[in-house]
């Protein structure tokens, strides 16, 4: 409980500023409010459904992410001199998806440090505030869309995959073009799942013709490497965002509880190895 919950022994909110976050403020409230053990079964947590709303909210934002996550990638994809003529293309799939949400992260119930899926910067696009009538609100000018391109920009370029990370850690039968990191889990104070959007094709042999297709796939990579590993009964990467979230959003069916208490004990009470 106290992973989700760090906050229920706070009850004075008169230090929050009023450029909180509406979800943010909510969930303090909520917490503020908690005085029996099964009170947080029912109170709001700005996570707990999985979804990181978007800040994308207008037609302009979209299409300007979606532009710079195309113009940035095929530069990065321009530095192979095998292959000059190469073009990545606009990977409208994610349009749709940001249209939606943000992001996904998954509330790990069970200790695995699983990763979210979150390829839209943290703070960028249009805030939502708590208090929108404040006047110190008020006065805070509109996001420059022009100022935030170029942030995204310089964002994406820190998270390309570079040649290290795509030979040490990517799927071993994955021909990657390009791609970015989209998320990163921990455990015990270690990193143990990357996510990753990456243009790839599969170097497999397997009776689906489109794995030797070149495509923006989802892939879900072990922090150690020796990819790709199993993870929900498979491996996870994946053709489609719907395909993904679909199997995001399968843990249940793999849930181990005994496993679970492991983690657990690995985690607040033992002195064993982490791995």
């Amino acid at each position: 409980m106290l992973k989700y919950w760090a906050d229920l022994d706070i009850k004075d909110l008169r230090a929050w500023n009023h450029c909180a976050p509406r979800d943010t403020i909510r969930q303090a409230r909520e917490v503020a409010n908690v005085s029996r053990l099964e009170d947080p079964k029912t109170t709001f947590h700005q996570y707990m459904d999985g979804i990181i709303p978007s800040t994308l909210v207008t037609d302009e934002w979209r299409e300007m992410f979606l532009e710079t996550v195309e113009s940035v990638c095929n530069e990065a994809a321009e530095q192979d001199e095998d292959d000059e003529d190469f073009h990545i293309p606009r990977c409208d799939e994610l349009g749709h998806f940001i249209k939606y949400a943000n992001g996904v992260i998954d509330p790990d119930f069970r200790h695995l440090g699983i990763c979210p899926f979150d390829p839209v910067p943290f703070g960028f696009g249009i805030r939502d505030f708590a208090f929108p009538d404040h006047p110190s609100v008020q006065a805070i000018p509109p996001p420059d869309i022009a100022k935030s391109r170029e942030e995204l920009r310089d964002y994406l370029q820190d998270n390309i995959l570079d040649e290290a990370f795509i030979y040490g850690t990517v799927d071993n039968d994955l021909e990657v073009k390009v791609g970015f990191k989209t998320g990163l889990g921990g455990r015990r104070e270690h990193d143990e799942w990357y996510s990753a959007y990456i243009y790839c094709r599969i170097c497999e042999d397997d009776s689906d013709p489109e794995h030797e297709d070149w495509a923006w796939r989802v892939v879900i990579m072990h922090a150690c490497g020796g990819n790709p590993t199993e993870l929900y009964g498979r491996k996870p990467r994946f053709d489609s965002i719907p395909e993904f979230l679909d199997w995001y959003s399968s843990w249940l069916d793999h849930y181990d509880i005994e496993e679970d208490r492991k983690q657990v004990k690995l985690m607040y009470d033992s002195d064993e190895e982490w791995y």
